[in-house]
């Protein structure tokens, strides 16, 4: 092996308690020990030195293919985090463990890989292979926007290519605030979140001085985006670049502010038979930024109970700090795409047992994940020669029809 695996004292802390294993999505489905947080540091702890017992009878500790890919089956919500009696803190460990493990020639995934490769191709720039003329082709055309403005709109590749709704719901929202904005464009590369979590960081500097270059160029003080992801991406910018002259908010921030201050008011009712409405907290918008240093847990909730018509705002059973991820975080989807919908099934199942109509999230990915959920379970009913109505929808969605 090259360099030495990270965070040693990490793997010397683990009192191998269990208590990260009750609360694993990924070991909740799939039962594999070595699948729950205490089985990989127990793994990487053996990886870092052999014990006597190993050197006596001559068993060789090494990285497999399979281990890797272990690795890897992860969403990243960092839940272990919350519950570790030692304070490891997961959400840096587990992206420096991937590293190590790119940076020694195990991994990550094919399609990770093939994602990473998208990014730096300049006929892309996202994950995706979406050209990048699509990126503004929902809104150029209705929206004028300046060649610069205080405020930039940061959508990030996954609104920009498939919840484009979301990304036209907040368009409106702006304009009807009467907030001088602007955006990327077809200028936007991804923000390399997707870099980070793969353990593939050599072009993250790359990422960041671009971005960092076209959001000055605008003349950006303040950045908006709807994506978790891209929030914590473009806020750990400054660490490559140095200290940018704009500040980062979620549109869930934005918004509330919008609200507060009056620039925005409310003319419609949310639709009655939409009604109830659970809110979904994203992990990387709340648990995961929480420990980085201020989750965002109430500003969302604000805005949804300010929405004319929405008497009472459910919540989840594990909510906030404890809220159990949608299943599509941490590129899991490009290692076991199945288990991803298992987890998800629980999300939505929960939502039937609260006898909700609406699931809402304020975030595009967790908005994509939960819907395939939901039209597998309408699938489920129609097998059975029932109907089941369900809505998803980003917290952008909810505003932009009430107003």
């Amino acid at each position: 092996m090259g360099n030495k695996i990270p965070n040693i004292k990490d793997l010397y802390a683990c009192l191998q308690c269990g208590y990260c294993r009750s609360i694993c999505p990924v070991y909740r489905e799939t039962g594999w020990e070595s699948l729950t947080p205490r089985g990989k540091v127990y793994w990487l702890k053996q990886l870092s030195a052999k014990s006597l017992l190993d050197k006596l009878l001559g068993r060789k500790i090494e990285i497999t293919d399979e281990w890797m890919q272990k690795l890897f089956t992860c969403t990243l919500c960092c839940r272990c985090e919350s519950l570790c009696h030692v304070d490891i803190k997961f959400h840096e460990f587990w992206e420096d463990a991937r590293k190590w493990l790119v940076e020694n020639g195990y991994g990550p995934p094919t399609a990770a890989k093939d994602m990473y490769e998208n990014i730096k191709n300049p006929e892309f720039k996202n994950p995706f292979m979406e050209p990048t003329a699509k990126r503004d082709e929902w809104y150029k055309d209705d929206y004028d926007l300046p060649a610069k403005a205080e405020v930039v709109f940061f959508p990030g590749c996954m609104t920009s290519f498939y919840e484009y709704q979301v990304l036209l719901n907040m368009l409106k929202i702006m304009s009807k605030a009467k907030i001088d904005f602007t955006t990327l464009g077809s200028d936007e590369m991804c923000c390399g979140a997707i870099n980070l979590m793969t353990g593939q960081f050599d072009n993250f500097k790359e990422i960041a001085t671009y971005n960092v270059g076209q959001l000055e160029k605008r003349g950006a003080r303040t950045v908006v985006t709807g994506c978790p992801g891209c929030l914590r991406a473009l806020k750990k910018y400054s660490k490559y670049v140095g200290k940018s002259n704009f500040e980062v908010l979620h549109t869930t921030q934005m918004i509330d502010r919008m609200i507060t201050e009056g620039q925005l008011e409310f003319s419609k009712d949310f639709k009655k038979k939409s009604l109830p409405i659970v809110y979904h907290d994203p992990c990387e918008l709340g648990r995961i930024s929480e420990l980085e240093g201020k989750g965002i847990f109430e500003e969302p909730r604000r805005i949804l109970n300010s929405i004319p018509g929405v008497e009472e705002v459910l919540d989840y059973p594990n909510n906030r700090m404890n809220s159990e991820c949608c299943g599509g975080g941490g590129g899991l989807k490009a290692v076991d795409y199945e288990l991803t919908t298992k987890i998800t099934a629980r999300k939505v199942d929960e939502g039937i047992e609260l006898e909700a109509n609406t699931i809402v999230s304020s975030c595009p990915n967790c908005k994509a994940q939960i819907s395939i959920g939901v039209e597998a379970k309408k699938d489920e009913y129609k097998a059975k020669g029932e109907k089941f109505k369900m809505k998803v929808m980003d917290i952008a969605d909810v505003v932009a029809k009430s107003i």
